[in-house]
């Protein structure tokens, strides 16, 4: 069977071409990587327009910093800053109030600060346009962005679970000679006798008598109000940017105003029953929400770098909005033109576009002209449905039937 091969690209926005003028002016726009040219000779992602092939990468890392004029940076930049903060507050109240979840809630929010930065790397890379080394364009470097974004949280949760678990056993260990002789007394001296001999991962930061400050609270809080706002803000443009590495982003802003919210619980647990071993007990439980989150962000992530298909909802609303041309069809000067049935649907994601390819049987007696108009249907059509299609590849397949007239 003969067949023919076209392919749609997605046409530039009003936006793009406002950009695209403006670039001559100003090099810290995002879109002004259209008129870099190609220039693969640049070190930096950030930088390039350069014109002697030896661009800084402290030059651009201090534009990134200053935010490139685009909302995803803009974003992400506040979520740094604000880390920076809350990282330093909370890891110096930890140490000097003595709190476990205190601290492991530093610890977390240093992640966060390392994540935004991997955040603001891959989104103003993956903004670039296509090159001669990569003529399908740097989305992927998106899903590269969540991928270190999840493995991030994962290793956070895993470092803030060991330490949580070790000063567990180190306030068992303390409380165990007061218990009674009996099943409980010998479990307990058991787990904190195996415990005791592996490898220490954490130690008590106790620097002034260990006693919990119960003032450490008030830090906590703070950084739950400031983690949620920061999710928030950050998600809407993830959502309305389509981008999987701002929303995963958003993700470990949610996931420290978990783990302050614990934090906040276990040290005012463990100021009114002292007795009671909460605040390790609270970065345990920290972990284990952080490791969830990350493994979730994870395995989406893998399904893109595995170039796994669309969900079901999204392929059957792509199939769903080609319908008018196998019904109504478009009108031509020779008369209707009709597909005659969608052979195979393909879409996956690549970062924050979708990327789609059709096989449509067709009449044989359609011309060059006839077939390009179909195919400006097609690919109109399936970006209505979901903005985030960028690239649509259609292949007609002929078939012997008389066009309508």
């Amino acid at each position: 069977m003969h067949q023919r091969r076209t392919k749609s690209t997605r046409p530039s926005s009003d936006t793009n071409t406002k950009a695209h003028e403006k670039s001559a002016s100003s090099h810290t726009h995002l879109h002004n990587h259209a008129d870099d040219h190609d220039h693969a000779h640049s070190h930096s992602i950030f930088h390039t327009h350069s014109h002697d092939g030896h661009a800084h990468d402290a030059e651009g890392i201090l534009k990134a910093l200053q935010g490139g004029g685009d909302r995803g940076s803009r974003i992400t930049l506040i979520g740094l800053y604000a880390n920076v903060v809350l990282t330093g507050a909370k890891g110096v109240a930890a140490l000097y109030m003595n709190s476990a979840s205190l601290l492991a809630d530093a610890g977390h929010s240093l992640s966060d600060l390392l994540g935004d930065f991997v955040t603001l790397f891959c989104w103003k890379l993956s903004r670039k346009t296509p090159s001669a080394r990569y003529p399908y364009g740097f989305a992927k470097f998106e899903t590269l962005g969540t991928t270190t974004v999840s493995l991030m949280l994962i290793g956070g949760a895993l470092g803030i679970g060991f330490h949580s678990y070790h000063l567990l056993i180190q306030s068992l260990a303390t409380s165990l000679p007061t218990l009674p002789p009996g099943p409980l007394y010998d479990i307990l001296s058991q787990v904190t006798s195996v415990a005791q001999h592996a490898p220490s991962i954490g130690h008590a930061h106790g620097h002034h008598g260990g006693v919990l400050d119960p003032n450490a609270a008030w830090f906590a809080a703070i950084s739950v109000l400031s983690k949620e706002w920061l999710y928030r803000i950050t998600k809407k443009v993830a959502d309305e940017e389509h981008s999987p590495v701002l929303y995963a982003n958003a993700i470990h802003h949610r996931s420290d105003a978990y783990s302050s919210v614990v934090a906040l619980f276990a040290i005012l647990g463990s100021w009114l029953f002292p007795a009671l071993p909460l605040d390790p007990i609270g970065g345990m439980i920290v972990s284990v929400v952080i490791f969830q989150q990350g493994y979730a962000l994870l395995k989406g992530a893998f399904a893109e770098l595995t170039d796994a298909g669309v969900s079901k909802s999204t392929h059957e609303k792509l199939l769903h909005a080609l319908d008018p041309l196998l019904s109504e069809g478009v009108e031509s000067a020779r008369g209707v033109l009709r597909m005659l049935a969608i052979r195979q649907l393909r879409g996956k994601h690549a970062g924050s576009h979708i990327t789609v390819d059709v096989t449509v049987n067709v009449s044989s007696t359609l011309t060059v002209l006839e077939t390009s108009t179909l195919e400006e249907q097609i690919a109109r059509r399936l970006r209505a449905a979901r903005t985030e299609v960028s690239d649509v590849s259609v292949r007609f397949c002929p078939v012997d039937v008389e066009m309508e007239s």
